[in-house]
């Protein structure tokens, strides 16, 4: 039945896309972006995953996510200003791990990658037991793995930048938009020359659907020159 529960919970999820929403910076506007796990080492013998790594074979369209969603985050961000602010959290990660938040521009290794935040998930402090008296690790979501990163970025264009391959898609899916992950520390060098590094795709976080940010440029306020003139007089 719990396991029924949260099948059911991630299928909502999956329903909802990036959505505006009022946030907690000022008058601008946010999106909501939930990101997954694709990717898992119990699938590299099912038909339909590569045996090496355990992501969706899968040449055009978006990869679907692993059906046991352990792994899953949250992200919270600006659709548009001058800096692209975000506040992300994950759960279900692997304890005590660092990870970074990433732009991920195509094609591989993604040159021009943007690292938004990075930070390391809570220790695991226990163990949980199965149902019906068969004891099992517990997830690490219920007892740490947990991760928190929030910040705001200079981006001095929108996302996608113009490089990007999903800037100007050609594949069927016409999909135009920002791919978001959140992956090893390690595999992701951030300055100079931002790219990754290596491909661990089972331990990272994938977006559930491509974002879109605009950049725009802060105007002053007409009221700042209005007493501006006022002090002159």
């Amino acid at each position: 039945m719990k396991k029924l529960v949260i099948l059911m919970i991630v299928m909502m999820l999956m329903l909802i896309p990036s959505a505006a929403m009022a946030d907690d910076y000022g008058e601008e506007k946010a999106g909501r972006l939930f990101l997954f796990q694709k990717c898992d080492d119990t699938l590299k013998d099912d038909l339909g995953y590569d045996p090496l790594t355990g992501c969706p074979n899968i040449g055009t369209g978006p990869w679907p996510i692993f059906p046991d969603n352990n792994r899953w985050g949250k992200l919270n961000y600006s659709l548009w200003g001058d800096t692209f602010k975000f506040s992300f959290s994950g759960r279900g990660l692997p304890p005590e791990t660092n990870y970074t938040l990433i732009y991920y521009p195509d094609p591989w290794p993604g040159s021009g990658l943007i690292c938004l935040g990075r930070g390391q998930t809570t220790p695991a402090w226990g163990k949980g037991h199965g149902k019906r008296g068969h004891d099992k690790p517990g997830k690490w979501g219920h007892k740490g793995g947990k991760l928190n990163i929030h910040g705001k970025v200079e981006t001095l264009t929108g996302l996608p930048i113009n490089t990007d391959t999903n800037f100007n898609p050609t594949g069927s899916s016409g999909a135009v938009g920002a791919k978001i992950w959140l992956v090893l520390s390690d595999d992701v060098q951030c300055t100079p020359d931002p790219h990754m590094l290596s491909w661990n795709p089972t331990e990272y976080l994938f977006e559930y659907n491509l974002i879109v940010f605009e950049h725009r440029a802060m105007v002053p306020d007409d009221d700042d020159d209005d007493d501006d003139d006022n002090d002159d007089d």
